[in-house]
Formats: structure tokens, sequence, C-alpha cells
């Protein structure tokens, strides 16, 4: 049993530092609901017991707790000291002073196990927090209907085991800038999110967490330094650090930090899973060359979010109804996103914040309650093709390109004419918040992922405006990307010609089919 190996551990250790360190065994602390104790010490009543005995135990003692109710809360700052509870069943401490963490630990080798832990009820608070310390264990705890059950920050080599952490207000167990950290057979349910790791290195990423850890009864599935694997069908929630190669496919994963977590991890694809109730549906940190394709993220903080992530791909995935971003990239260049659509999000569809070089084509962000697009702080981003249906559609205070060169974007409060009826505005569009403009704005919205073949103005048809326009980009009065060519290239010799034209006429005419 994990408990009884800890004790024993813990007792083998205490037992070799006093030995080597030449000190007389140390005696332990006992504590009830009235004060505390030594054995054939005298008794010190104390309206807040732990704290006391923690206060007069020195370096390496262990104070036990026995059976009963305890208000207060606790800050274990000496080393190598132990807490040990009668048990979690008959000892429960509350805290005091909600607004505070019930145990905080703010030392090293520390131990606390067997005590039911609650009250902190402040969204900032846990019931055991670990903060900047090494080498403690926490085990055989409940730590429930506090802000935070267990969270660690800053903290490193700890052990945390056969630890229950239901009903937080915010999560069950997570763990901040902390590294190195042993989880074993902890259960977390009805948290806001029950589980989560967060970091800015990959040290601070790497954890040692098996899969006998669970959210909602479904196994934690974090994967550090592996490769060439799936994720398995009852995962709760999936973190892969440090990955290559690794596929989290048809999934539905609800309630935690992140509902899927890669951080450094590459050529990767998270397809077809549906993420709900997390803080981030998706998160890539410091990940390359990952695909993300017809995944749903709805009611998340953030739907999708890239963070220092470059080159990957999003595919046909949906961001709705979230209550920040629908999609969101930070500090993220040269990522390509393509028919997404974030709808009906609490502020932008899609954000781009200190991110360069990414393209987006062919995506829609309609009814969003801020924006449909905003760029901030970004450059050099190509945006196309996309359709934004909103009360303010979009946002730029950067230096970014609006069109490909022929095509632009859909505005629904754009007011300028077409007058050659060709699909696009005689008139620019400003895009608020700098300089930025779309030189080509369309009349109507984009239709589907690729345009029809010869519908070169994007109105859904064939008529005479698409064959001028043919025959501008064949005599080169008109440029051509690459989405344009596919569209005009009905002859299918990979250029623009005189030929095309002519069966864009005809096709038009309902002489032949394209």
């Amino acid at each position: 049993m994990i408990l009884g190996k800890l004790k024993w551990y813990t007792i083998l250790a205490l037992a070799l530092w006093l030995a080597f360190s030449g000190m007389a065994a140390a005696e332990q602390l006992y504590v009830n609901e009235s004060g505390w104790w030594r054995v054939d010490g005298a008794f010190n009543a104390s309206g807040a017991p732990i704290q006391a005995a923690v206060d007069n135990a020195t370096a390496g003692e262990m104070i036990c707790v026995a059976a009963g109710s305890y208000t207060e809360n606790v800050n274990v700052d000496k080393p190598r000291l132990t807490l040990e509870g009668e048990g979690g069943d008959v000892v429960t401490v509350t805290a005091a002073n909600s607004g505070d963490h019930v145990f905080e630990v703010t030392a090293d080798y520390v131990n606390i196990s067997m005590f039911t832990v609650t009250g902190a009820a402040s969204f900032m608070y846990a019931g055991i927090y670990l903060d900047g310390v090494d080498h403690c264990n926490i085990y055989e705890n409940n730590c429930s209907n506090n802000g935070r059950g267990i969270c660690l920050e800053s903290s490193s080599d700890n052990t945390l085991a056969n630890n229950t952490a239901n009903s937080n207000n915010i999560c069950g167990i997570c763990l901040f800038c902390s590294s190195y950290n042993t989880l074993e057979s902890n259960t977390m349910s009805g948290n806001a999110w029950n589980f989560g790791v967060f970091g800015y290195s990959l040290s601070e990423y790497t954890q040692n967490i098996d899969t006998s850890n669970t959210v909602d009864g479904k196994s934690i599935y974090y994967w550090v330094d592996q490769k060439d694997w799936q994720i398995p069908s009852n995962a709760g929630f999936v973190g892969v650090v440090n990955g290559t190669n690794i596929t989290v496919r048809d999934l539905t994963l609800t309630d935690n930090w992140k509902g899927v977590l890669f951080a450094y991890t590459e050529n990767s694809r998270i397809e077809n899973v549906t993420v709900s109730s997390n803080y981030d549906g998706i998160c890539l940190h410091s990940s390359s060359n990952n695909t993300l394709a017809s995944n749903t993220a709805l009611d998340n903080y953030d739907g999708v979010a890239l963070d220092d992530s470059s080159n990957n791909t999003l595919v046909s995935n949906t961001a709705n109804s979230n209550n920040d971003d629908g999609i969101q990239l930070d500090d993220s260049s040269n990522n390509t996103l393509v028919s997404n659509t974030a709808n009906s999000n609490k502020e932008e569809g899609i954000q781009l914040s200190f991110s360069s070089n990414n393209t987006l084509v062919s995506n829609t962000a309609n009814s969003n309650n801020d924006r449909g697009i905003r760029l901030y702080k970004s450059s050099s981003n190509l945006i196309y093709n996309n359709y934004f249906n909103n009360t303010r559609n979009a946002y730029d205070d950067g230096s970014n390109h609006w069109d490909s060169g022929s095509v632009g974007n859909y505005y629904s409060d754009y007011n300028g004419a077409d007058l050659d009826g060709d699909g696009i505005g005689e008139d620019s569009y400003s895009i608020p918040g700098g300089e930025s403009i779309d030189r080509f704005p369309l009349m109507h919205p984009w239709t589907g992922d690729t345009p029809q073949k010869g519908d070169l103005n994007g109105d859904g048809k064939l008529t005479p405006a698409d064959v001028a326009i043919a025959l501008q980009i064949a005599v080169g009065s008109r440029p051509c990307d690459p989405t344009t060519l596919a569209a005009a290239d009905v002859s299918g010799d990979n250029r623009i010609t005189s030929l095309d034209a002519l069966m864009i006429l005809q096709a038009a005419d309902h002489a032949i089919d394209l």
C-alpha cells in the first residue's frame, strides 16, 4: 500500500538523518482539539493546537493529531516535520480564515498525511499549498471544498499520493512552475478544473504522473518523452510533453486546466476531440509542426490557444461559445489557420498577439461579443477569404496583409460598391486600429473550403465577370494567388490562359461543366 510505504520511508529517513547528525532521537508531539503535549510533558492548551505544535517542534519531529475537528490555518515553516492525522475520516482541519491556505508549507522535507482539509474558500487559496519547497510528501489527504485542493508553486521533487481533491472552486490539483514531481493514485472530481500543469520551461512541464491518477473517474495520460503512440480512449486529461508523433483522437475532455496540452511537442496531431468547460480547451505551448483538425471547443475560457508555437496547422476546427476567445495565438508564428469557425465567443473570435507570419484563410468568425478578429502588436500576417459578421469585425494596430493581392475578406459592415460585378468592392476596407487596409473586400461571404472552379469573384456562380478576371490574369494585368489559380485553372495545365477564359465562358453558358 502506498501509505505504508511512504510512512515507513519517512520514519526510516528520519532515523537515519538523526543517526548521522549525531542527535538524540526526536520526540513526538501530540495534538488534540484542546492543545498539544510531548510524551511525559506538560499539556499546553491552545485554540490553534496544530499551529502551536508546529511552532514548538524542532526539525525532524513528528506531530500526531488525534481525531477531532480543528479550525485553524497552519503555516509549516520548519524543515523535516511530519504532520500525521489519525485518519482523514476522523481528523478535519477547517480554515479559520477562509482567505488563506489551510496548510501552507514553506520548508523542505515536510510530510502531511491523513487529514481532511477544507474551508479555504477564496479562489487563490488551497487546502494544502507548497510554496517554493522540495522533497515533501503529501499523501492520504482529502482536500475538498477549497478554492484549490492541492497546489504546488515553484516546488520540485515532491510526491503526492492517494489524495482526494473534490468539489474545489478552482482546481483539484494544480502544479505551477514546478518540476519533477511524482503523482500516484490521486482522485479528482467535481472541481471547476480538476487538474492542471502550467510552466514556462520544459522542466516545469516534466512530471512523473501515471494513469493511476484520475479525473471524474477517467485516467490522466501525462506522457513525457514519448513518441509514435496514440492516447487511449479512456483518457480524462491529456498532457504530452516533449513528444513526437503522438496522436490524440476521438476523445471528449472536460473540466481541466487544459483539455489537451501539448508542451514542447512536435509532429503530432489532435483530431476529432471535443473539449468543453476547461480553462483552455486545446493548448499548444512551445510546440511546432502539429496538426489540429476537426476538433470542437465549446464553453472553455479560450477554445484553442497557441503560445510560443510555430508551424502548426489548424483546419476545420470549431471554437464557439467560449468565455474569452475562440482561437488565440500568442507569440506564435508561421501557423496556418484554414476553414475554422469561431462564433459567439464572449471576446474575440480570433485573436493574434505578438504573433507574425501566420496565414488565415477561409475562416468564419461571426457574432462574437467583441470582434471577429483582433491583431495586437502583430505583423506580417496574411488574412484573406475569411468571413466576419460581427458588430465590430476587425482590429489591427500593426502592419498586416488583409488580402492576397486579388481577394480580401467579407465584412458585414462594408458599404462599398461593386461597379464591375466581379464580387470585389471597388473601395478598400480600412481596418480599425491602425493603417492596414483590405484592398479587395468581398461583396459576398466566402462559401466553402476551396472556390468553385471558374468562380473567380466569389459570388457562387459563373458569369462573364469571371471570364473577364481570367483574361486579366492571362494577360498579366491582375495578380493571381494560389487560391485563385486553383479556381481559374479549369484546363488543368497549372497556368491561366485564354483557354481557361473560354472554358469559363462556355460553362457560364451551360455548354460544358467544369
